[in-house]
């Protein structure tokens, strides 16, 4: 509709003086209206009756403001009363409470959202509205931005309570949004399941009240009552003198980083603990070759093959990524390279994965019973062969057990002393209840192995 000249504009019924009405009539944006109360025989207040209407007011509802005065409220705009906003005004009169609110009004082809601020004149009353629809489409598109974003996103007063949070931070906390919105954030259920954790945010809050930007990793609460990580940090927002007036927390899942980062650590740590008790064998291992050969290039030969036993196990290792080593590859890796072709080396066994902690220890044995095959037993001639089997007892024992055989080799004699693989053998196996037993029987060696998994 055409907005009314200044002329056209109805003047209110309480005396004001005619400059200052004037000029408040065509400076203010708002919508602005007089209203005084119709009362019942009674004295309630049953509606309310317009004496004064500016031209932004007309512009607003549609409606000229001529038409209005004089009229009635709840006859004109029933929808008044079916949105609370009678009874509002009501009150206002009656106790001298100023009400202010911003709702969303949809009836009489009237819809929009409005701020309005509703006081006591005289005996009747002075609402001051304004049509802020256009911004709470945009607070909408920033809601349903912020909604779509996959961090935890939410807006807190200075003080640190909760004004808004979006989706995922909600439907993160299994909770309802009346739920959280007012509360102080360290007390919603994100973050009240430890004190530690709940001090070290206060201190982070009010840190970016005073205008900094902060910055943790912490770990949450969410549904079920479980624990995950987040990239934490809460910033400050600026009005435009530069005073903090919200604060915005935000944080993203960073759960799989931090496991990530903790098995790593475990890694290091354990590839230490491996370099360290590897040196270790080695030593050990060059102290006993050097007493069992009778000349370096013996010497050299075996404590290469020995410290090639080493490294092939550590391919395997590294191959699995540290984590666990197919039984049946790391027995081809000892054995194969000591057997002329595969009808000589015979493999029996289930899939198993062994432990990584493991595999040093088995590679090492069966590198010694391979190589004593290949030099004495039955590896050393044409038709000999090497039968291994192995299977684990059901739970909960959970023990390996391997067995080595010979066949088809010179006839075995026991050996008149205990060479440095029988020891390595008997001493690798002697740990958490493990056995090995070797029976020199003149057929072929036979090796019996039994590892607590």
């Amino acid at each position: 509709m055409t907005r009314p000249s200044s002329r056209d504009v109805a003047r209110p019924s309480f005396a004001a003086p005619e400059d200052a009405f004037v000029a408040f009539q065509n400076v203010t944006p708002d919508g602005f209206m007089m209203l005084k109360p119709v009362r019942s025989d009674e004295g309630a207040i049953v509606d309310l009756e317009w004496t004064f209407v500016n031209a932004a007011a007309g512009d607003i509802v549609g409606r000229n403001p001529d038409d209005l005065v004089g009229r009635l409220l709840l006859v004109e705009m029933p929808g008044n009363r079916d949105e609370g906003l009678f009874d509002a005004y009501v009150e206002v009169i009656e106790t001298g409470q100023t009400w202010q609110r911003e709702f969303h009004y949809d009836h009489g082809g009237i819809v929009a959202w409005f701020r309005t601020t509703a006081a006591r004149a005289g005996d009747g009353l002075a609402l001051s509205f304004a049509d802020v629809s256009e911004v709470h489409k945009g607070q909408e598109r920033l809601r349903n931005l912020i909604d779509g974003v996959v961090a935890f996103v939410g807006v807190l007063s200075t003080d640190g309570r909760l004004l808004e949070a979006n989706a995922p931070a909600v439907a993160a906390s299994g909770l309802s949004r009346d739920q959280l919105i007012g509360l102080p954030f360290w007390d919603c259920y994100w973050w009240n399941f430890d004190v530690a954790t709940q001090d070290r945010l206060k201190e982070a809050v009010a840190t970016a009240a005073k205008g900094e930007r902060v910055r943790y990793d912490a770990e949450i609460r969410i549904a079920g009552d479980q624990r995950i990580w987040i990239d934490f940090q809460i910033a400050p927002v600026r009005d435009g003198a530069g005073n903090v007036v919200e604060l915005i927390p935000s944080g993203a899942d960073i759960t799989e980083r931090k496991r990530a980062e903790a098995q790593k650590e475990l890694l290091i740590k354990e590839l230490a603990h491996r370099v360290k008790n590897t040196l270790a064998t080695i030593q050990s291992m060059a102290g006993q070759t050097i007493r069992s050969t009778s000349s370096p290039d013996d010497f050299r030969t075996s404590f290469d093959a020995r410290l090639r036993s080493i490294a092939a196990s550590h391919d395997l290792l590294v191959a699995s990524e540290h984590q666990a080593v197919a039984l049946a590859a790391l027995i081809r890796g000892q054995v194969g390279p000591y057997a002329a072709d595969d009808e000589r080396l015979a493999l029996s066994g289930d899939d198993i994965l062994l432990p990584g902690e493991f595999a040093h220890r088995v590679g090492l044995v069966l590198h010694e019973l391979a190589a004593n095959a290949s030099k004495y037993g039955a590896l050393s001639t044409d038709g000999g062969s090497v039968d291994i089997k192995w299977r684990i007892d059901p739970a909960p024992e959970r023990v390996l057990r391997l067995d080595w055989s010979e066949r088809g080799g010179p006839e075995v004699e026991r050996p008149t002393r205990q060479g440095f693989g029988t020891r390595l053998i008997e001493r690798s196996f002697s740990l958490d209840g493990d056995k090995a037993v070797i029976d020199y029987a003149p057929e072929g060696v036979r090796c019996r192995l039994a590892m607590a998994l």
